[in-house]
């Protein structure tokens, strides 16, 4: 009954296999702010950026969600349809009145709420301690132009959610097409990447493979701060490449006949 009762039934589904993920998350998420609020946030950003304009500090701080976070997004993309393959019950959701394409999008969609919820709490945290190390509270100069810090934190989330949709979903395809084993099947592709990224940068070192991280900002010891080249052409393709998996999958899942 839970199914023909429409989306939110189904959201609950995918809510029940996920929520202790996602609380594990938020539990980090509220370790970090103890740290921020019991420990000298000078001391873990360092000595080099105790006292500086805020956006700067920020900017050197975030990259340490990077990591959590692509795993956060590989562990939601093993949810849904892919674990209904997997553990054999794919034939009776399928067989519900419900496209194939409602599955994926439904999983896509709530999934990737959970992890901007994420990305946002974590980066507000940040936010948080950057604020207590740094003296200077003033806007960062970037390309010439007066940018808030605001900005900046906005930005910085677009660009971890760009990542985790990206690792969300090719774990979710790979789920899809591995039948529930998405998971290791998206970490051997991201391995062979990263290795095919050194072979590549080693072999001929005029071409360089993209970063699985985007590049927001120009920060080099060789001139000012600024925003990073083609930064616009570089988010509309990265969200391209993110949406270009749950499509994939959404294709597979219809062409495929489930038992």
């Amino acid at each position: 009954k839970w199914l023909e009762r429409g989306r939110p039934m189904y959201l609950w589904k995918y809510w029940r296999e996920s929520r202790i993920t996602f609380a594990v998350g938020m539990a980090l998420v509220g370790l970090l702010l103890w740290a921020v609020l019991k420990i000298p946030v000078g001391s873990m950003v360092g000595d080099n950026h105790d006292s500086g304009n805020p956006a700067e500090v920020y900017l050197f701080v975030a990259a340490i969600l990077m990591l959590p976070l692509a795993f956060f997004a590989l562990k939601f993309g093993s949810f849904g349809v892919g674990r209904d393959l997997g553990a054999g019950s794919g034939s009776f959701l399928f067989s519900r009145p419900r496209s194939r394409a409602f599955f994926v999008w439904s999983d896509w969609g709530y999934g990737m709420a959970q992890l901007l919820l994420l990305i946002i709490a974590a980066n507000l945290v940040l936010a948080l301690a950057v604020y207590r190390a740094a003296s200077d509270s003033g806007p960062i100069i970037l390309s010439g132009t007066p940018v808030s810090f605001l900005s900046i934190f906005c930005l910085h989330c677009a660009a971890g959610l760009l990542l985790a949709g990206l690792f969300f979903g090719l774990t979710y395809f790979a789920s899809v097409l591995a039948r529930g084993h998405g998971v290791l099947l998206a970490i051997g592709v991201v391995l062979v990447y990263l290795i095919a990224k050194a072979v590549v940068k080693y072999k001929w070192p005029s071409i360089t493979l993209p970063d699985l991280t985007m590049t927001e900002f120009s920060m080099t010891p060789e001139g000012p701060p600024g925003f990073a080249h083609n930064l616009g052409l570089e988010i509309g393709l990265r969200a391209a490449v993110a949406l270009a998996f749950p499509f994939a999958a959404q294709i597979l899942l219809q062409q495929r006949d489930v038992d």
